[in-house]
């Protein structure tokens, strides 16, 4: 990476670490770039090379750029899984299946969203762990980056959906204890630990530990708030509107997951709280 480049253009410019990531990513995200040379997302990267008039070739590795399609496909297949359009996520993915993938990071993001949306539309238990398993004993075989709690997180969504809940929550425990940790750097990052927040305490909740399942939903509308992110946030407080055994309360968190579900064009959603209100 020409990241001598990046900072002298900045500079020439006359723009500070904190002007050049508003409304893009965090300061903090930029200044790892800038000293320690870690890359974010490439989406993020365009962003700033275009706001330094500067092309993402003269900076990005050649196989990021490389990969710009597939990444544009699995960019949309991630926002599918947060609004649950489960089967146009697969249909989108099958887009990606023959396209290359040159990056470590693009064949890490394919495998674990490969692993979700077939854990998520019910496909054999063994064709969730095969690309779970790419991530865990190979691409990420120091278990380092966050792609290893999406698989664990995955595998047990795959366990839960088998009845097997002593072999999901082996998967599920792994995830609640790393969830505090876990860095919240970029947007994407924010939304995959979110989306590990609610999995892990839909899990709970349906093994009835109301109160870990609510501590985890919790932390996800706290991130959430501190993030301002309102995809999960729909999501989230649908589940607490189902745990909760006080009626106002109820009427209140149905009301917020109705509104936030609304904002975001969740369909199926607001098809699963009308259904749930209707009886209860």
């Amino acid at each position: 990476m020409n990241i001598e480049l990046f900072i002298a253009r900045r500079k020439a410019l006359g723009l500070s670490q904190k002007a050049l990531a508003e409304g893009i990513c965090t300061q903090a995200t930029l200044s790892k770039f800038e000293n320690n040379g870690k890359a974010p997302a490439i989406r993020i990267v365009a962003q700033l090379c275009q706001r330094l008039n500067l092309q993402l070739e003269d900076v990005f590795p050649t196989e990021r750029v490389a990969d710009a399609a597939v990444l544009k496909i699995l960019e949309q297949v991630e926002f599918d899984l947060i609004t649950t359009e489960y089967q146009d996520a697969e249909v989108q993915l099958e887009k990606a299946a023959d396209m290359p993938r040159h990056d470590r990071e693009t064949k890490l993001q394919y495998c674990y969203l490969k692993g979700y949306v077939a854990a998520l539309n019910h496909h054999p238990i063994s064709d969730v762990i095969f690309n779970f398993d790419q991530i865990i004993t190979d691409l990420d075989e120091a278990h380092i980056t966050i792609y290893t709690q999406l698989a664990y997180c995955g595998i047990g969504i795959a366990y839960q959906q088998n009845q097997d809940n002593d072999k999901a929550q082996y998967y599920f425990e792994k995830v609640r204890h790393a969830l505090p940790n876990l860095p919240l750097e970029t947007t994407a990052s924010v939304w995959r630990v979110i989306n590990l927040a609610y999995y892990t305490g839909a899990f709970y909740a349906n093994i009835n530990d109301t109160p870990r399942s609510l501590q985890l939903l919790n932390y996800g509308i706290e991130i959430c708030a501190r993030f301002h992110v309102t995809y999960y946030a729909a999501r989230i407080k649908f589940l607490q509107a189902q745990l909760s055994d006080e009626p106002d309360q109820i009427h209140e968190y149905l009301n917020d997951a109705a509104a936030l579900a609304r904002m975001n064009n969740n369909r199926q959603l607001l098809k699963n709280i009308s259904s749930y209100s209707n009886s209860h």
